[in-house]
């Protein structure tokens, strides 16, 4: 009772009043939906308190739950570094991310929640790290997913104005849109059903948070929050995924739609099956129905004396043969549902994850070869693939080459010229850059490096102090002065340690 009494009354935190006026039952019963407790405020989960040795760090790693405030803490030496828990990331049907706000910066706890085990262990990717910390920092891009509106200041890592976390958990306007003329005067053309757009706008309603992709790149002068409902998302950015490579068999968290592309039922269809198909974003079914309720979406196609000869044979329970719990790769302990439907007359499985990058739909003409360049070198980074840099490369001579500058362009084209050591030719490029946003705290950094370089000094460090005014936790900043004036590296350590003073640095 207690349980129920808690989700319904978080339902005055997420759902305008006026939508609960006229979908009192809708809002009611997505109030009980993963998605509605994608973001909260930490509990006390099964397991409230543990602490564990983490063997590749050499740390005493910690959870403690203690009148009504969540702690984690890392232990080294018999130094202690602990904070409380701002919020509680993911419904906690697998598993939840926690964050840490520091001032106003938010960084993700190394430490996680995993239901399934009713355990606390490392999160993901800082299993095999070696040099745990809570200042990882959480982008808004990151939180996108998740929180239904943050407040990010434009520019830097991870700092957000006062109410960092405004709109709390996903929302109706995640799926339908802006709904200011709907309240103003309510009717079905002024708002958004997916379920009635096209093909690829309804599509990218779910492929936002559920595609991941090897590389996003935004169109110029566009943010991510700029994508609404209803649009294109290509007008704003584009999602690319790796190339087909049937030899390949890594599990993805997150990649349902590029399972579900490549599934025999999704091809037959014509685009018909898509999320919605199977999924209802108002309701999740109970546990003890949910064999019957996928059943029953897989009947509206697979009907007849076969398929009633399969259910006999077989049992009730279709996504337990065809759709099977699969482990991540990504040092995840959670699982989830492979949406790759299979037969055992399918052939071995494969998922989209060659070398090479395509467009998972392509972006307006003019952006194709801009786009497709920075996609490469911006993954290239990440994945430490020759082949992505050559290819990434090639593409971005061929988009200087069509005239585009903007500042995600230059950009890449300055960091290129710094890998071939040649700051001289880069400095025109990042001071574009940084023209373009002057309060992105990294691109001064790269800026101030190729100055650095170059042997001005005076302006490089001008431009790292610019950087930390900006952005007072960023490690790389202090590190990059450090680097600058060697002789005062001590020096410029011991200001991260005032400036993060509860660290437990290596």
């Amino acid at each position: 009772m207690l349980r129920v009494y808690f989700l319904l009354a978080a339902a005055t935190l997420w759902a305008d009043p006026r939508c609960v006026n006229c979908h009192q039952s809708i809002v009611d019963s997505y109030t009980r939906t993963g998605k509605a407790r994608s973001i909260a405020a930490p509990r006390a989960e099964a397991q409230s308190q543990r602490q564990w040795f983490h063997d590749f760090s050499g740390r005493r790693m910690g959870v403690v739950w203690h009148q009504g405030t969540m702690t984690h803490f890392m232990e080294n030496k018999g130094a202690v570094e602990a904070y409380d828990i701002g919020w509680a990331i993911g419904s906690g049907k697998e598993a939840k991310s926690y964050i840490v706000k520091i001032g106003d910066s938010l960084f993700q706890s190394p430490l996680a929640w995993y239901a399934n085990r009713l355990i606390w262990d490392m999160a993901p990717g800082y299993v095999i790290d070696s040099n745990p910390t809570f200042y990882r920092p959480v982008r808004s891009d990151c939180l996108h997913c998740h929180a239904n509106r943050t407040t990010p200041i434009r520019g830097t890592q991870n700092r957000y104005a006062d109410d960092a976390l405004a709109g709390a958990a996903i929302t109706c306007d995640r799926c339908h849109g802006d709904a200011t003329a709907h309240l103003s005067k309510p009717a079905k053309t002024n708002i958004v059903n997916p379920a009635k757009l096209t093909i690829a706008a309804r599509d990218a309603v779910c492929d936002t948070c559920h595609l991941p992709g090897e590389a996003r790149v935004l169109n110029p002068g566009k943010q991510f929050t700029d994508y609404q409902p209803g649009l294109a998302m290509e007008d704003v950015f584009t999602i690319y995924v790796a190339r087909k490579n049937a030899d390949d068999t890594i599990l993805r968290v997150q990649s349902q739609t590029e399972e579900l592309a490549a599934s025999r039922c999704a091809i037959a269809s014509q685009g018909k099956l898509w999320c919605g198909s199977c999924h209802d974003s108002h309701r999740e079914p109970a546990e003890k129905d949910k064999a019957a309720w996928y059943r029953d979406k897989c009947q509206q196609c697979h009907a007849g004396e076969p398929a009633e000869t399969h259910r006999r044979k077989a049992g009730d329970d279709c996504i337990r043969c065809h759709m099977p719990r699969q482990r991540p790769y990504d040092g995840s302990h959670a699982s989830r549902t492979d949406h790759w439907i299979r037969t055992k007359k399918s052939e071995e499985k494969f998922l989209d994850r060659g070398e090479l990058l395509r467009a998972w739909r392509e972006p307006p003409k003019g952006l194709r070869t801009r786009n497709l360049a920075l996609a490469y070198l911006n993954n290239a980074e990440q994945s430490r693939s020759l082949k992505r840099l050559r290819e990434g490369l090639t593409e971005l001579n061929e988009t200087v080459k069509q005239g585009h500058t903007d500042g995600a362009v230059a950009l890449a084209a300055g960091l290129q010229y710094m890998r071939q050591k040649k700051p001289e030719l880069a400095l025109p490029w990042l001071r574009r850059a940084v023209e373009d946003q002057p309060a992105d705290t990294m691109r001064r950094l790269q800026l101030a490096a190729a100055l650095a370089n170059a042997g001005d000094i005076a302006e490089a460090k001008a431009q790292v102090m610019e950087a930390i005014r900006l952005e007072p936790l960023l490690e790389q900043a202090y590190n990059l002065l450090a680097q600058i004036e060697p002789a005062r590296a001590s020096y410029w350590k011991d200001q991260y340690r005032k400036a993060a003073p509860k660290r437990i640095l290596p």
